[in-house]
C-alpha cells in the first residue's frame, strides 16, 4: 500500500514532452561535462576510454530522445543518468 496520492502528471509537469526536454538536457549537460574531463591531456588511458565510452553512450541515448523515445524510454534514462 502506498501513501502518495495520485495526481494528474499533467498537474507536475510530468507531461511527456516535458519529460522528454528535461531528460535531454540532463544528458546534455552529461556530455559536456565528460567533453571536459576528455580535454584533459593528464586522463590515464582507462579514464579516457571509460569516459569515451560514457560519450558514446550519452549520444546513443540523446538520439533515442530525439527520434521519440517513450515514456518508458525516458524514464530509465533518467534513472541510468542521474
Amino acid at each position: 500500500m502506498t501513501t502518495r496520492p495520485k495526481v494528474q502528471a499533467e498537474q507536475h509537469g510530468n507531461t511527456d514532452q516535458e519529460r522528454n526536454q528535461r531528460t535531454r538536457t540532463i544528458l546534455e549537460k552529461r556530455k559536456d561535462a565528460i567533453l571536459d574531463a576528455l580535454a584533459n591531456p593528464n586522463l590515464s588511458r582507462t579514464e579516457r576510454e571509460k569516459l569515451e565510452a560514457q560519450h558514446k553512450a550519452i549520444r546513443a541515448d540523446i538520439s533515442t530522445i530525439r527520434y521519440g523515445a517513450s515514456i518508458h524510454e525516458l524514464r530509465a534514462l533518467d534513472r541510468k543518468w542521474r
